[in-house]
């Protein structure tokens, strides 16, 4: 059981960190621009599609290819962004959820009608070559996602914290009206800003295509997740939504191990519950980035 149990954390480790790419590009964009995006499911789809086709079709590296379709879906989502939600930035918030909807199911439609209800692998350079650590096995195509996610999550919070961007996009959420006289530009940073989260959503997606398959519904369950976990972990909070990432993979996890891999679903609808019982605001509800 012992083994079990730390095979059990390195698994969490893993699904927390990919499910963290989610919860913060989707937590990115409620926190700033105030924007509930049920399509960020899709564009996490649509970064699986991308990085198999150009892997799978036309034999390209699979690092590039997670890149390429970063920078493709993030490029739609500034188009998005520009076109879907700009126009609608002064109305109600009902409004921008209604259009992501319609959005999400757009995309869906649209990409099930152009590439059938097939499944599809993404070919990795990846061996089988496994690590095994204190009794527990991580093979190398999952520890590279694990380090890919650390590196992509590391730089983010450094342009964050450390860089002029980082400072508008702290500016523009906490006073939009404020952050404008001083010189930031809104239109580019909400245009930036949602790229970055489809960007992240893309490369989601095609790490989690490589580990298992790519289909056009692949989008609902991660994008239904990565809601419950910036509830979970407070709305617009990113350091929220890693620790809730987290809290739901090794709790999907450790349910998996205890319980029954058929009930690991349920258990994130278990922990919305519990915490808007408990902390309606969320675990770090309130909390400043």
């Amino acid at each position: 059981m012992g083994d079990q149990i730390i095979q059990s954390i390195l698994d969490g480790l893993v699904s927390g960190s990919i499910y963290g790419l989610m919860a913060i590009g989707f937590t990115l964009v409620f926190g700033i621009m105030h924007v509930i995006n049920l399509a960020h499911g899709e564009l996490y789809m649509l970064g699986a599609f991308t990085t198999f086709i150009m892997v799978g079709v036309y034999q390209i590296n699979f690092f590039v290819a997670i890149l390429a379709a970063m920078l493709i879906v993030g490029g739609l989502g500034f188009l998005i962004e520009r076109y879907i939600f700009r126009p609608l930035r002064n109305t109600a918030m009902l409004n921008t959820l209604l259009a992501s909807i319609g959005l999400s199911i757009f995309i869906s439609n649209l990409v099930l009608k152009i590439a059938g209800t097939g499944m599809r692998s993404i070919p990795t350079p990846f061996s089988d070559k496994s690590f095994t650590i204190i009794g527990a096995t991580i093979s190398t195509h999952r520890l590279m996602v694990l380090l890919l996610t650390a590196l992509l999550v590391a730089v983010l919070f450094w342009v964050i914290k450390f860089t002029k961007f980082g400072r508008s996009l702290r500016a523009t959420s906490q006073d939009q009206d404020a952050s404008a006289l001083m010189g930031v530009n809104i239109n580019l940073t909400y245009g930036l800003v949602f790229a970055i989260s489809a960007g992240m959503a893309a490369m989601a997606g095609g790490l989690i295509g490589s580990l298992y398959v790519v289909d056009p519904t692949m989008g609902l369950g991660p994008g239904l997740k990565a809601f419950i976990i910036v509830i979970l972990g407070g709305m617009g909070s990113v350091v929220g939504a890693i620790v809730g990432a987290f809290v739901m993979g090794y709790a999907e996890t450790f349910t998996s191990l205890f319980w029954a891999a058929s009930y690991q679903d349920l258990v994130g609808y278990i922990l919305l519950i519990l915490v808007l019982l408990l902390k309606p605001n969320g675990l770090f509800g309130g909390a400043k980035r």
